[in-house]
């Protein structure tokens, strides 16, 4: 089985089929997920509006109804995305910066001293 996508995780997907309640949405994984009408965008979209089969967007993951893998593409949701990566990514980078206080960087192809 393919690793679940998370929630909040941002990734592309291609557009596999239109729904009257929405998209059916592939991720590179290869497990197919669903962008509720109400995700799409975050005011009305027509659905002869919707991007086309075949279009590649870009999609956060908002979890699991059952086994149901449930995705969005509003930019309000994308957004909130990458403000929590963002947070959650300085973190790491100041942990991670910590760590290696003392430790000598030496890019790739240069000779340490």
């Amino acid at each position: 089985m393919a690793e679940q996508l998370t929630k909040w995780s941002v990734t592309d997907g291609t557009v596999v089929r239109h729904m009257h309640y929405g998209l059916r949405v592939q991720i590179p994984s290869g497990e197919i997920g669903v962008v509720d009408r109400v995700d799409i965008a975050d005011n009305y979209v027509n659905p002869a509006d919707w991007p086309a089969i075949g279009s590649v967007v870009t999609v956060v993951g908002a979890g699991y109804a059952g086994s149901q893998l449930r995705l969005s593409t509003r930019p309000s949701h994308l957004d909130e995305a990458r403000a929590r990566t963002a947070s959650t990514g300085e973190a790491t980078a100041r942990a991670g910066a910590e760590d290696l206080k003392g430790t000598q960087r030496v890019r790739p192809g240069e000779a340490t001293r």
